[in-house]
C-alpha cells in the first residue's frame, strides 16, 4: 500500500487528475459490462423464451380444440375398408403412412415427420367426410417447425 501511495505522490497533479478520471471510467465500464449488460441480456432472453412458450401453448390449445371437435364431429358412418380410406385420404394430402394396424372396426396409423396442417386436414377429412371417429392421437414435436411425428392415431367406425 505504501508503494502505491508513493507512486501516487510521485505523479504530477495533472497526471493524478488523468488517472482519477480514467479510474472512474474503468469502474463505470466494469459495472456496465460486468453487471448491467449480462442482467439485461438475461432478461431479454427470458422474455423471448416466455413468448415462445406462449406461442407453443396457443398452438397446443388450438390442436386440442381441433381434436375435440374432430372427436365429436363425426356423424356419418363409413361402410368401406378403414385401410383403404386411410391410404386414399393420406395420398390426397401427400402424407405417407409408415405403419398401419387394422383391428376389427378400428385402425391404428403411424407416420414419420408430416406437416401439421396437412395432418389436421387429413383427420378432418376422415372424421367429417368419411364419418370415422378419432379415438386417440399421440404426436411429438420434431426439430423442424411445422412438422410433427405421428406416434399413433386410432380411428374407428
Amino acid at each position: 500500500m505504501d508503494s502505491l501511495r508513493d507512486w501516487w505522490q510521485g505523479l504530477l497533479p495533472r497526471e493524478q487528475q488523468l488517472v482519477s478520471v480514467a479510474g472512474v471510467f474503468v469502474v463505470i465500464a466494469v459495472i456496465y459490462w460486468g453487471v448491467w449488460a449480462p442482467i439485461n441480456d438475461a432478461e431479454k432472453q427470458s422474455i423471448a423464451k416466455v413468448e415462445a412458450q406462449q406461442q407453443t401453448l396457443s398452438k397446443v390449445k388450438g390442436l386440442v380444440n381441433k381434436i375435440v371437435s374432430l372427436k365429436q364431429g363425426g356423424s356419418k358412418t363409413y361402410r368401406g375398408s378403414l385401410s383403404a380410406a386411410a391410404n386414399q385420404t393420406a395420398a390426397k394430402y401427400g402424407l405417407v403412412i409408415t405403419r398401419m394396424q387394422p383391428q376389427n372396426n378400428k385402425i391404428q396409423i403411424w407416420m414419420d415427420e408430416v406437416p401439421f396442417q396437412a395432418l389436421m386436414n387429413y383427420l378432418n377429412d376422415l372424421v367429417q367426410l368419411k364419418g370415422l371417429s378419432l379415438d386417440s392421437i399421440d404426436l411429438s414435436e420434431t426439430e423442424q417447425p411445422g412438422l410433427v411425428k405421428v406416434r399413433r392415431i386410432q380411428l374407428s367406425q
